[in-house]
């Protein structure tokens, strides 16, 4: 190994990905036929497609952004884009909720709905309150479809790294939005749980905790995105309820969860360490240093807890893995010619 600068992984294998086509079913016809006139090389790289109402039509690449025209040309000039209008709105928003929006008005309220596939759109609207409490969003004028992608493979060079002496280190995934996190936990966790005899990684029971059935995708509490074989899900659940849970009812070797970060959170992760279980999370900031000032993260972080921390940007594209560390001030864990599969790190 060199513990010396060198250039980041790109782990984003676009060999596997599925085809945008899959996501688009979803829409209503007069705007499938448009997104599906997407290059093929760009469709792989979609993340999101933003609708607002009487707004030009979003594309989100992750590094990019981009609006389309009728005829499906990419552009950034507004005057040229394809806009929303009321009519093909609703028409969208109905055709996500299957028309039942009044059966969906709990799950709404979490501000997201999850679809079949993995798939999963976010709202914004006119929010009314019972109490302290969300009671209904209405008058939905803004959709986030996030599309549901899973690149296997791409936790594979970083698995020595994160296994050692029989055991999964526990780590931190720290990155901006939008940067492939999600997807290389999830893809962690399948490898972790399925095992990888090659690497001399057995397969382990991981409890998930999915608070807004993003890493998992599930729907109706069934994951649609392959999470691994010993992987117990607790889907739309928090994370302090989702550990004691498992923690009571599982008896996991490994709990994973998506996005730390509040001031309770260490006390979650606490929990967690003091009952033998390791950890695998997420947490969003611009790097290291910005990550160590947010108070949910910084007693985390300070107090020794987290044994490997995977610092990850787009810089090159979705998944630029910057840098593995051993915890905060350890040293960066990083291989000339890494093929992943030579063993452990010390």
């Amino acid at each position: 190994m060199n513990n010396g600068k060198q250039e980041p992984w790109l782990i984003n294998d676009k060999s596997n990905s599925p085809k945008l086509n899959g996501a688009l079913h979803f829409f209503p016809s007069e705007l499938r036929q448009v997104l599906l006139k997407i290059p093929q090389d760009l469709q792989l790289k979609l993340i999101e497609i933003r609708l607002r109402t009487n707004q030009p039509l979003e594309l989100n690449f992750g590094s990019t952004d981009s609006f389309i025209t009728i005829k499906g040309d990419l552009t950034g000039k507004t005057e040229e884009a394809l806009v929303i209008n009321a009519d093909t709105f609703r028409k969208t928003f109905n055709a996500f909720t299957t028309g039942s929006f009044y059966a969906l008005e709990e799950e709404l309220t979490q501000g997201y709905l999850a679809l079949p596939g993995g798939h999963r759109i976010g709202i914004t609207g006119q929010v009314f309150y019972n109490g302290a409490s969300i009671r209904l969003i209405s008058n939905i004028s803004s959709i986030n479809f996030r599309i549901a992608r899973s690149i296997r493979g791409i936790a594979r060079p970083l698995l020595p790294y994160l296994w050692k002496e029989g055991r999964f280190l526990k780590t931190l995934i720290i990155g901006p939005p939008a940067t492939g996190k999600t997807t290389l936990l999830r893809e962690i966790i399948r490898e972790i749980s399925s095992g990888v005899p090659l690497l001399g990684i057995s397969g382990i029971h991981v409890g998930l905790v999915d608070e807004r059935s993003e890493i998992a995708g599930s729907y109706q509490g069934i994951p649609q995105l392959d999470v691994g074989l010993r992987t117990d899900v607790l889907d739309g659940c928090s994370k302090r309820d989702g550990v004691y849970l498992l923690l009571r009812a599982m008896n996991p070797q490994l709990i994973a969860t998506d996005e730390i970060g509040r001031e309770d959170d260490f006390r979650v992760i606490e929990d967690i360490i003091n009952a033998g279980v390791s950890f695998l999370a997420t947490a969003h900031a611009r790097n290291l240093t910005e990550a160590i000032l947010r108070p949910g993260l910084k007693k985390v972080l300070q107090d020794g807890a987290v044994e490997r921390l995977v610092l990850v940007s787009n810089r090159l594209g979705i998944g630029t893995v910057e840098s593995i560390k051993s915890g905060v001030s350890g040293p960066e864990l990083l291989s000339n010619g890494f093929t992943g599969v030579k063993g452990c790190p010390k």
